[in-house]
């Protein structure tokens, strides 16, 4: 039974040298930054994460996956501690790009080579088995920390964790049901939802998720040593910013990963994806309906 690393935590295995709580503050290297949260690349082994706005479940995630699920390609975590009422999260540092940087300038072949690294990554995610019975919520057995699932009650966190699927669809409906109340709007699509989305969002196991497959957050590397099966470069894959894992039901990674901000059919991206992401075009329908009423 998996049960969450208490903080703080330090990996046990095979660490390079840690940097200091002032080492990580006074890192100027910063890839990304909001007024709550950092990510800043140490050296060319480390890379942190920090912030008012970082949560511990994302840590939780990586322990798990490198623990139980190893074949899927995740940087491993290194630390993760609070600071100041911070927190810390030491990651090893992934060599390569965003996938979204070179993806419009690889040959078919090359492009390819990266869809075979996605599927074989994809194919153990939806093989593994969640430690808990029929459980849905986050990878430290806690809420989904979705945005659909962000209390509308006004008690300010995230709804879950569920047990079993119907319970998991009607907290998503009571959520909107909630929002509309608290708007004093007339309920009737709320009882639309209620009538229709059981209907259509049921028959689905929980599913390791990785909840935010977007080009950017695929980092590909080169790998020299090997050639794709066409004869031309192959790559290395590792899938990043797992902040929206979880075990969901196992059409949600489609449904995030067709969300209209970064899902545009001009692209072949967008069919791409299929390929490797199991679609379900019902349920995928139903959760965009209920997003632009519930998450926008």
């Amino acid at each position: 039974m998996w049960e969450p690393a208490a903080l703080p935590f330090e990996n046990s295995h095979n660490l390079p040298t840690l940097p200091t709580i002032d080492e990580i503050r006074a890192c100027t290297n910063i890839l990304w930054e909001t007024r709550a949260s950092k990510v800043v690349v140490v050296n060319n082994d480390i890379v942190v994460k920090y912030g008012y706005r970082v949560e511990s479940w994302e840590g939780q995630a990586l322990i798990y996956l490198e623990q139980h699920v190893p074949e899927v390609p995740a940087p491993r975590l290194y630390a993760m501690y609070y600071d100041s009422e911070q927190l810390i999260l030491i990651m090893q540092r992934i060599p390569g790009v965003q996938l979204n940087s070179i993806w419009p300038s690889l040959a078919p072949s090359e492009k390819d080579d990266i869809i075979v690294q996605l599927q074989r990554a994809f194919d153990v995610m939806r093989k593994a088995e969640c430690p808990w019975p029929d459980f849905f919520g986050s990878l430290d057995g806690g809420a989904v920390h979705h945005y659909l699932f962000y209390s509308q009650c006004g008690d300010e966190g995230f709804l879950g964790p569920f047990s079993g699927e119907s319970a998991f669809v009607a907290g998503l409906i009571g959520n909107y049901r909630a929002l509309v109340e608290n708007n004093k709007h007339p309920d009737y699509k709320a009882r639309f939802y209620e009538k229709y989305l059981p209907r259509v969002l049921q028959g689905h196991r929980p599913t390791l998720t990785h909840g935010d497959i977007q080009q950017k957050n695929i980092i590909v590397a080169e790998n020299t040593n090997r050639q794709s099966n066409q004869g031309g470069r192959s790559f290395d894959i590792v899938l990043v910013d797992w902040e929206n894992s979880g075990w969901f039901p196992d059409f949600w990674e489609c449904f995030c990963a067709s969300c209209p901000l970064h899902f545009q059919w001009d692209e072949d991206w967008s069919w791409r994806v299929q390929e490797f992401v199991q679609f379900w075009p019902a349920e995928m329908s139903m959760m965009h309906l209920i997003d632009r009423d519930l998450g926008w």
